[in-house]
């Protein structure tokens, strides 16, 4: 009884990964098979070559031949190319949120006011992106249960 369940809890594990990679496997863009691993500095580690014989994983995709480490690598440069765009975009907002404050501070000095804006609500840029994340994050949990098959898998795990 008890192999059996862990045979199960391990199964379900593995699915949970194989899912795992092949969604990262379409949220990255096109990554090119050999040119990331032939092109490094460092030593070529297990598993880094390209698979032989035919693509891997289920999913369709420009990434559905590259390794798991090469996916791995590639996840992890694209994320820090986010955020660094992210970073600079977030202080453009910034100036940008000073200009038009500046702008209505000297229009109140001048005494000319934008009818169509009293009685808005200020824009919360922050807010709005959370909010919007949320009801990804909700639709992908109850994506990756119906592909399970399980109404109480978390993959918080």
């Amino acid at each position: 009884m008890r192999k059996s369940s862990h045979k199960v809890a391990e199964q379900r594990r593995r699915d949970s990964m194989k899912l795992s990679y092949d969604d990262l496997r379409l949220l990255l863009p096109p990554i090119p098979v050999a040119a990331d691993d032939a092109t490094r500095d460092e030593p070529l580690l297990p598993g880094a070559m390209p698979p032989r014989g035919p693509p891997r994983g289920d999913g369709d995709g420009p990434n559905r031949a590259v390794s798991k480490l090469a996916l791995l690598r590639s996840g992890n440069e694209y994320i820090r190319e986010l955020k660094w765009k992210m970073d600079r975009r977030d202080e453009e907002v910034g100036r940008l949120r000073d200009e038009v404050g500046r702008l209505r501070r000297l229009f109140d000095k001048m005494g000319v006011r934008d009818e169509e804006e009293e009685g808005m609500e200020p824009i919360d840029l922050a807010r709005d992106l959370d909010e919007g994340w949320e009801e990804v994050r909700r639709a992908r949990r109850a994506a990756v249960r119906a592909a399970m098959g399980d109404d109480e898998y978390d993959d918080d795990d």
